[in-house]
């Protein structure tokens, strides 16, 4: 039997906030748990930010506008003191082999572990997190091997423009970026090339900044100079014997992606640049003036698809680089999408100690929710197109198709033949029209312009197919939509959008044999407002009340240094991908803080997005952030928005909320009916300002900014109040955009702004206890229509007693035996949820649990406690097997206790009566009841609320035992 009932309340004036119940368990996809390297996190603060307190051991974390130092006394003692707790732990576990040691950013270590070893180690309160080392990924559009995105601030080439406002204001680019040090952890660097000859004037020696540039294979201690400070390489994680026989086993670039980001970041001012025989004009690095640190930690392998960098070697790569002292970090490596994970906690830790930390955004295109790194404390870049090489395809009936086009060289009217239609003899039409290298017939190909279809193979292989065929060039055309990209190609090449492909085959079939074509270039051109480019990851974040990406930069066929060994002797290319935008986002925070050293990360971070351009696309703040980042605004924002390390922890440990932070975005998901946001502004300027806050779109949200008008003391701190309020025909659970904006009589500071109205608060769970009993429900609605919820009724668990001798668990193959229950659940079609909780008789025990549907592991529960709980939504109908497996036993001996499961239909339960009880404003409340159960066993009922995902359990507890 079911209930339905309608709640209806008056609106109300404060937001209510309803947590989850903390007994509800984690459930979805699970990885098994090998041997291997895994990354360790023990409890102590890390050298970069401990404040002191500890006897004998005074403070090591630097003061504001100051390097970390470690080479101090105190630094030293601390790093010993680390050490041993380390040595404790590890002799707990049987001292396994040791890869890292991590004391500046992290108090932990790397090692080869088994999972008995992993288990041992979740259970030690010394021990904060243990995650196994993961290999990650360099943030660039697929090209030949691993080549990288970048983008020069160049007044010729496609990447940040209007820089010269900001190099005015250092002094010229031979001062910009002048006493910072941008540090790269990436593929390491060719120090050959131009863009890394030593400073042009006479700098001061970096005070603090204690890097090495040790010799190793390919490297001499001469390859350093003052313009790379520090060449270190970190292979610990990815394997020396596992890397390419083309890699070199120290800090020189073998893939070019980093030779790349540093060259972008930070290369020499003016260096000409000429690639393939055509001059690209003059190459700045966004911060010329800066010192290049490199932290190779990027590896090819013998297959490219094992390419990459391991989490172990990332993070001592960061752990080192603040301890060099570095003030900024370019990070263009893929991540994941959880903002505690270990490399995030790094980052946490170098924000903490000053340092600006520049991520990529990730290549994943316009998928929704496929940004990476996305922790408040770092600056995320997602990619777009600022300045295009363009170029046509003339066809001989004189349609003009516009494309992107590198080349300068024009190819005139040339016989036009499609890819498929000229197959070498052993090459299917397919690989032709793909124009893979050998799949052309030169006999056909020679003098001629082909058309090659995108996909498969690189884009810049396929002309490399062309040339060797004979080929005078290529029309490279998308068959779906995707990015239309400028690469620098073998023979002269247009790259066309999917747009451009129906017009050209229906020439190609109508002229037949006596197609033509003339290929155009179209020099440079300026887009008027930035647009994402579609590789470009999108937001929101798993933890959406925080706006990822950030902002955008150049990261469209932007030129940088490569390395000659990964780009066919080249080196300089053009590449694209948010490997690009990032690294000059850490290029100009360099340049920030050349001209503010006293500013810290959210400061630097604020001014990038405050200022930044808007975008020319619908895509919003998803796709773009606050927007593209403008390089002559930035440095004199009026206004910053600073949350600092504190306020990281607090969020980091879950005290407050993403939506509390003081970040110069606005993101608020899951409004139910009203909130407000609190941002604090500080005036950076040397004079008072007035501001007046408007707020702007928000179709069916209102919004309204307090005060109206605030004048803002140089050095002053400000508050503004941004309150919401759901429109009664606002669309429920879609975000709507818009931007806070303050505008004063000399700066305008733009934050942008999301929210997302849902219907309903409520509580994950409530209790009730007894075989007739009432329970009170609350809630709150999000717009003025009634609340309709309906009861699944309750239904009882089938208990098992449980009685396990210790042992291991073999995900892969998990069989019962002494140690292992092994329980058949069958879940009908309709099931609104399916529960499993173990009740261990003794608190000492170390109880897992595991859910298999089929051969198929859907869920786990295997924290070190005594109890497991998982709780499935609307699973999937078909057979589970639900597996209890005894890790541990209080007693040293068996593992006792009992198995509840519930499955829970939509409706059909026992009677749970909904009756409506006092409410107000927009809060709800209504009281569930129920009647004559069996008072030996315990219950479970499912509460859905119409027009939302959410659900209320109405668990009945057996009552207590009386004396």
């Amino acid at each position: 039997m079911s209930t339905a009932l309608v709640v209806v309340g008056v609106l109300l004036g404060a937001a209510l906030t309803l947590l989850p119940s903390a007994a509800q368990a984690v459930a979805g996809t699970s990885r098994v748990t090998p041997s291997g390297v895994y990354l360790v996190s023990l409890t102590e603060r890390p050298a970069a930010t401990y404040a002191g307190g500890r006897p004998g051991l005074p403070a090591t974390a630097p003061p504001p506008g100051r390097r970390f130092d470690r080479t101090t006394d105190a630094a030293s003692a601390y790093a010993a003191h680390l050490h041993d707790g380390q040595d404790r732990v590890l002799s707990r576990i049987g001292d396994p082999e040791v890869l890292y040691r991590y004391t500046t950013v992290l108090d932990g270590f790397a090692a080869r572990l088994t999972p008995d070893q992993v288990k041992l180690l979740a259970g030690l309160p010394s021990v904060a997190a243990v995650e196994r080392s993961s290999v990650q990924h360099l943030d660039a559009v697929p090209l030949p091997r691993i080549r990288s995105a970048g983008g020069p601030a160049s007044t010729r080439v496609g990447g940040l423009q209007r820089t010269d406002g900001i190099w005015a204001a250092e002094g010229g680019p031979d001062r910009a970026g002048r006493g910072t040090v941008v540090g790269v952890v990436d593929s390491g660097i060719w120090p050959e090339n131009p863009s890394f000859a030593g400073l042009p004037v006479d700098l001061a020696p970096l005070r603090g900044f204690h890097g090495s540039c040790a010799p190793a294979e390919q490297w001499s201690s001469n390859d350093c100079n003052d313009k790379v400070v520090t060449a270190r390489w970190f292979v610990r994680g990815f394997g020396a014997g596992s890397v390419a026989a083309s890699e070199y086993l120290s800090a020189r670039d073998a893939a070019g992606h980093g030779s790349h980001a540093a060259s972008v970041a930070a290369g020499a001012h003016a260096v000409p640049v000429r690639v393939g025989g055509q001059r690209f004009g003059l190459l700045s690095g966004m911060a010329p003036a800066a010192r290049i640190a490199v932290y190779k930690a990027c590896w090819t392998a013998p297959d490219p698809e094992h390419d990459g960098c391991t989490t172990a070697d990332t993070v001592a790569a960061v752990d080192a680089a603040v301890a060099d002292g570095v003030d900024v970090l370019s990070y263009a490596v893929s991540g994941g999408s959880d903002p505690r994970d270990t490399v995030s906690r790094a980052f946490l830790n170098a924000a903490s100690a000053g340092v600006f930390v520049a991520t990529a955004a990730g290549n994943d295109g316009d998928a929704a929710g496929s940004v990476q790194h996305v922790a408040p404390w770092v600056t995320t870049v997602g990619a777009s197109t600022q300045r295009l090489f363009g170029g046509a395809v003339r066809l001989g009936d004189g349609t003009v198709l516009d494309g992107a086009m590198v080349s300068s060289r024009a190819v005139t009217a040339t016989r036009l033949v499609r890819g498929r239609d000229v197959a070498a003899v052993g090459s299917s039409a397919r690989q032709a029209g793909l124009c893979e290298i050998g799949a052309l017939d030169a006999e056909h190909v020679d003098g001629r312009i082909v058309v090659c279809e995108r996909g498969v193979t690189a884009r810049v292989d396929k002309s490399t197919a062309v040339a060797r065929a004979g080929g005078a060039g290529m029309v490279l055309v998308n068959t779906r939509p995707g990015s239309v990209d400028a690469d620098v190609h073998e023979v002269p090449t247009v790259h066309l959008p999917v747009s451009a492909a129906p017009a050209l085959t229906a020439y190609l079939r109508k002229a037949g044999d006596r197609a033509s074509a003339s290929l155009l270039p179209r020099g440079e051109t300026t887009v008027a407002v930035p647009t994402v480019a579609r590789f470009s990851s999108r937001g929101p974040a798993r933890e959406a009340g925080i706006l990822k990406p950030d902002l955008t930069g150049p990261g469209v066929s932007v030129l940088g240094a490569v390395s000659p060994r990964g780009d066919d002797q080249r080196r300089w290319d053009l590449t694209s991908g948010t490997s690009a935008s990032a690294p000059q986002v850490a290029g100009l925070a360099a340049d920030v803080l050349g001209m503010h050293p006293a500013w810290g990360p959210a400061r630097v971070k604020s001014a990038l997005m405050t200022t930044a351009q808007r975008l020319a696309v619908g895509d919003g703040p998803f796709a773009g952030g606050a927007g593209h980042v403008d390089p002559a605004s930035a440095p004199d924002p009026g206004l910053v928005l600073d949350a600092g390390p504190a306020a990281w922890r607090r969020y980091l440990d879950r005290s407050v909320s993403a939506r509390e932070l003081n970040l110069p975005a606005v993101a608020v998901d899951r409004l139910v009916g009203r909130a407000t946001v609190v941002r604090r502004v500080t005036n950076v300027g040397g004079r008072a300002e007035t501001y007046r806050p408007v707020v702007t779109g928000l179709s069916e949200v209102g919004a309204v900014a307090r005060p109206a008008r605030l004048t803002v003391q140089p050095g002053q701190t400000r508050t503004v109040r941004l309150s919401f309020t759901v429109g009664s025909s606002a669309t429920l659970d879609v975000w709507t955009r818009g931007a806070l904006t303050l505008l004063g009589s000399r700066h305008e500071v733009r934050l942008p702004v999301v929210v997302r109205p849902h219907a309903v608060a409520a509580p994950r769970a409530v209790t009730g206890t007894g075989d007739t009993g009432t329970t009170v429900v609350r809630g709150r609605r999000g717009t003025p229509a009634p609340v309709r919820v309906r009861s699944s009724g309750l239904v009882p668990a089938a208990p098992i007693g449980l009685t396990l001798v210790p042992g291991s668990f073999d995900v892969k193959a998990p069989t019962p035996d002494a140690d292992t229950e092994a329980t058949p659940v069958t879940v009908p079609s309709g099931t609104e949820l399916a529960r499993f909780e173990i009740d261990s008789h003794n608190v000492g025990d170390d109880v897992d649990l595991y859910v298999y549907r089929g051969d198929t592991l859907v869920a786990r529960s295997t924290s070190p406690s005594a109890d497991a709980v998982v709780t499935l939504d609307r699973p999937d109908a078909g057979d589970y097997t639900v597996y209890v497996n005894s890790r541990n036993a209080g007693n040293d001996a068996t593992t006792t206790g009992q198995l509840y499961s519930w499955v829970v239909p939509e409706s059909g339960g026992e009677p749970l009566d909904l009756t409506p009880s006092a409410a107000g404003a927009q809060d709800f409340r209504y009281k569930a009841s129920w009647k004559g159960l069996d008072p030996t066993k315990r219950y479970l009922g499912v509460l859905t609320y119409a027009d939302s995902p959410d659900n209320t359990l109405v668990e009945i507890q057996e009552p207590e035992p009386t004396e």
